[in-house]
């Protein structure tokens, strides 16, 4: 497997004689190196095609160009909602899709496999996150969507040094940072400041994952980032007056809707300074910079994976109608299982866990299916809907 970069499909077309794929799916050169400030997102993605009788390359080159259109659409569907792209299907397709191309920073084939007629291409993708999401907001697109960019995220760390809890903040304020950079919506501080003391967030801070969703809940987070920091020191001998302190990190996101732990991150590392105080946040300050980073990346991939929605629903007028609404879920594409949470007055909670894809295209199949919901909210893992009725409107 190689990893292929995407100016190399200029050679590789010419070399298959059309302009619309790559003749082949081998490629030596290395990929060319990120820009200053460039944002890229790894994703991994299986395309099919129908097999072209005769034909195995054309077969394989189409292959190949739906799995990438798969990784711009991973890469769309944490950016807008799923009723966002199926009524603007074709502004998509023809300011976003037609680009795929030119959004692979590179790309590496894992697999090719083909089953009763039909060619499967996996891919893992560095998708040019940033470009994908300039031509988003261009089209306009980012602001019909009832949930603009990436979710709100709570950041709640126990950090120590020498053993002593820090007042300083130096992790929670560096991944704030790091998020807003990237378009994330943070927890104000303040905010954290006034229940910091409290045993479950204490617990949360320390990576009790039950007390971060339910704190997160509270705090209108649908993320949070939770996990210990420690900076200890370690030698100031032979270091000509300069102190040396050693610094581990270790984070997860965990979804406030599911409770579900989404990502981890650790982190390692050292550092010298003139003092004591200087030396150990600037561990922390270090470690926290890489940490941001990856998860800036990882994040929004993380959450589009299958995992767990909970759908809220309205007006469901009796338990048949709730066993109706129930099998139309279980009926769609990616779905693993759904059960009830509770029935009561005519609002009813389901969990649905998800075997690929996300709230957003979960919520846009449920507009499409047979018995039809009208959608009315969708956040990072929680829909909120109503069964459609037959003019459109909510019963």
């Amino acid at each position: 497997m190689t990893l292929r970069p995407a100016t190399a499909l200029l050679g590789i077309l010419l070399l298959a004689g059309c302009a619309g794929a790559p003749s082949k799916l081998q490629a030596s050169a290395g990929a060319p190196p990120d820009k200053p400030g460039e944002e890229i997102v790894v994703v991994e993605v299986e395309g099919e095609v129908n097999v072209i009788a005769g034909n195995a390359v054309a077969t394989r080159e189409a292959g190949l160009m739906a799995a990438q259109k798969k990784a711009v659409e991973k890469a769309l569907g944490v950016m807008v909602t799923g009723q966002v792209v199926v009524s603007q299907a074709q502004v998509i397709e023809d300011g976003i899709f037609s680009k795929t191309a030119g959004y692979m920073k590179s790309w590496e084939v894992l697999a090719e496999r083909e089953e009763d007629g039909v060619h499967y291409t996996k891919i893992r993708a560095r998708v040019k996150f940033g470009d994908v999401k300039k031509d988003v907001d261009s089209l306009g697109l980012l602001i019909r969507t009832k949930k603009v960019g990436n979710p709100r995220v709570m950041v709640l760390v126990d950090e120590k040094i020498d053993g002593v809890a820090s007042d300083g903040k130096t992790v929670e304020t560096g991944l704030a940072s790091a998020l807003l950079e990237k378009g994330y919506k943070v927890v104000d501080a303040d905010q954290l400041s006034e229940i910091r003391n409290q045993d479950a967030v204490v617990k949360a801070s320390m990576g009790d994952e039950k007390e971060a969703a339910e704190i997160g809940r509270r705090l209108g987070a649908e993320v949070a980032i939770v996990g210990s920091a420690k900076s200890n020191f370690f030698t100031d001998k032979g270091l000509e007056g300069m102190v040396s302190y050693r610094g581990t990190l270790a984070l997860k996101a965990v979804k406030t809707g599911s409770g579900q732990v989404v990502l981890a991150v650790s982190k390692s590392g050292g550092g010298m300074d003139l003092s004591r105080e200087t030396a150990s946040t600037q561990v922390l300050s270090k470690l926290t910079e890489e940490a941001g980073a990856e998860i800036g990346e990882k994040l929004a991939p993380a959450l589009w994976e299958g995992a767990s929605v909970v759908i809220a629903l309205s007006g469901v007028t009796g338990f048949d109608a709730l066993n109706a609404l129930v099998e139309a879920v279980r009926s769609l594409d990616g779905i693993g299982t759904v059960t009830t949470r509770s029935f009561n007055a005519g609002e009813a909670v389901l969990d649905v866990d998800l075997r690929h894809g996300n709230a957003s295209t979960l919520a846009a199949q449920m507009e499409a299916a047979k018995t039809p919901f009208e959608i009315k909210e969708v956040a990072a893992d929680r829909i909120v809907a109503a069964p459609a009725s037959k003019e459109g409107g909510s019963k």
